[in-house]
């Protein structure tokens, strides 16, 4: 999760579905524009990784389940390993976020996300919106 950027640092549970209660900083930024979250299918983690695409819409997520993970070669070229599944979601198409202008304790809203779930074997290739990727 440090290699990425943003990254997530606090918001579990019911915090997670609040907007603006999820934390974010930034990592060691070796795969800039993306978001990691690891025990992602296991933990519900959805609606955090939704959160962290409405404040960085280009930006994506990946949601990494257990005993699973992504090889990336060439700062762009990715390939799932393992027996679960990882999640990518972008925002690139996002619209009606109320991330930025919500009231107190109001339940994240956002349309428009794009989710694939790939499963071993499967290739993607992160988007370079901000590069280099080195």
């Amino acid at each position: 999760m440090a290699m990425s950027t943003p990254m997530i640092y606090e918001g579990a549970g019911k915090d997670e579905m609040i907007a603006g209660h999820v934390k974010m900083t930034t990592g060691l930024e070796f795969l800039r524009d993306v978001c990691i979250d690891t025990h992602f299918v296991n933990r519900g983690r959805f609606v955090r990784m939704s959160q962290v695409i409405a404040t960085n819409p280009t930006s994506i997520g990946v949601g990494i389940e257990e005993d699973t993970a992504m090889l990336v070669r060439n700062g762009k070229d990715a390939v799932v390993v393992g027996c679960g599944v990882i999640i990518v979601i972008n925002g690139f198409q996002s619209h009606g976020a109320n991330i930025h202008n919500h009231a107190d304790d109001e339940m994240l809203t956002v349309r428009g996300l794009n989710v694939d779930i790939l499963s071993k074997g499967e290739k993607f290739t992160i988007p370079e919106i901000n590069p280099p990727h080195k």
